[in-house]
């Protein structure tokens, strides 16, 4: 007999608040005005009034699309499923796991032999290639390294899984990638949030250390990345010296918000918008296909947008003008809707995590046509059919 384990299904009604996308829309949003309202660098953008108009855009974008989709499956009389539980066949997990720690540690061997030692050996002051230079083949080793995390939580064995937990993150120090080691901090979040029988307040403690832990990850890596520590931070971001003295992860963690919606402000009051292209798609190629974006090239119009990243509608805007912020945001809406009906969100925890961790760093980028992210979805949909079955009570019948 395969071995197996059992789960209940999570109401979810009694998850917290980050595990449901309309809550955590708004929250982005909130985020992103807060930020944008203290103005710390001298790039920030000045007119508070740009950022308003854009959240009421976005914010009647986003409700249409979930109104339009909870309409129709109203219309529809839509029920959920009746499954309580699931099993976990753990013999066919640990041969994914197993083929994608292979996959992650041919393609690193191969870096290391093609590039030299990874990005992390610059902390010490090793002559190496940047982290944004280093390697090939990132796109599926990006994702692997991903799923793996991601899925880790359904490992039965707690040495396994705790493997699992530190070997993920190890690569992404590795190659000194903040951003998507951020991101698949959340994505397993989620998917623990979903899955737990632990109480919202336990969920939320064990949250409150992944945060962090993930902000003390990603202020060492910026810090190491390069020589000057802090000060190549407040030069690079423009800080304004009233805020000097603040810790340096406080002003990491509030620049990194506050300043991609301040350039999507900057984006919306300078930029030469002429026609409608379809640059967006660029980030869902190979990488060994795929051209620079407008947001990586050409003069946007202003000095003032810094550090190459527009929040999600950056580049949709750049692309359609306001229709590419207007129908990003109904996309939002419809997928909102999508997860939102009866009990999918919680049935889909592999899946909804990777798109709840999308919709946390809507701030950052739009990760949703970004292929690594989209071979995640793809794979952790598979995975998780492959691996679970649904059974009608918790004594399997």
């Amino acid at each position: 007999m395969q071995p197996t384990k059992l789960w209940h299904f999570r109401n979810p009604k009694d998850t917290p608040f980050y595990c449901s996308p309309v809550h955590l829309f708004f929250v982005e949003w909130a985020l992103m005005l807060s930020t944008l309202l203290l103005r710390i660098s001298y790039s920030s953008f000045p007119d508070f009034s740009v950022g308003l108009f854009l959240f009421a855009l976005a914010a009647i974008s986003y409700v249409a699309g979930f109104w339009t989709l909870s309409l129709v499956y109203k219309a529809m009389r839509y029920r959920p499923w009746s499954d309580d539980a699931y099993s976990i066949n753990v013999t066919r997990l640990r041969r994914i796991h197993f083929a994608s720690v292979i996959l992650v540690l041919s393609i690193m061997l191969m870096n290391l032999k093609l590039y030299g030692l990874p990005p992390i050996f610059g902390f010490a002051g090793v002559d190496t290639l940047t982290y944004q230079e280093y390697g090939s083949l990132r796109q599926p080793l990006f994702t692997a390294i991903m799923v793996l995390f991601v899925s880790a939580p359904l490992e039965s064995s707690f040495w396994r899984r705790w493997a699992l937990y530190l070997f993920s993150p190890a690569c992404f120090l590795i190659y000194a990638s903040r951003g998507y080691l951020l991101i698949m901090f959340f994505q397993a979040l989620a998917v623990f949030s979903l899955r737990t029988p632990l109480s919202k307040t336990k969920i939320y403690v064990i949250a409150g250390a992944t945060f962090a832990v993930a902000l003390l990850a990603s202020n060492a890596i910026g810090n190491g990345r390069s020589s000057l520590g802090v000060d190549a931070l407040l030069g690079y971001l423009q800080i304004k010296p009233a805020y000097y003295d603040w810790p340096a992860a406080y002003l990491w963690l509030i620049s990194y918000i506050s300043t991609p919606i301040s350039n999507m402000c900057w984006i919306v009051r300078v930029y030469p918008y002429e026609h409608s292209s379809w640059n967006f798609i660029y980030s869902a190629l190979p990488g060994f296909w795929s051209p620079k974006s407008l947001e990586a090239i050409g003069d946007l119009g202003s000095e003032k947008i810094i550090d190459g990243v527009h929040t999600y509608m950056a580049k949709y805007f750049l692309d359609f003008w306001y229709f590419g912020v207007i129908g990003i945001n109904y996309v939002w809406g419809l997928i909102s809707a999508f997860l939102n009906a009866g009990n999918r969100i919680t049935r889909n925890f592999l899946a909804s995590g990777v798109l709840l961790g999308c919709i946390t760093f809507m701030f950052f980028a739009d990760f949703l046509t970004i292929l690594i992210i989209m071979l995640e979805l793809g794979l952790v949909i598979v995975l998780q059919r492959y691996v679970t079955t649904p059974v009608t009570d918790a004594y399997g019948r």
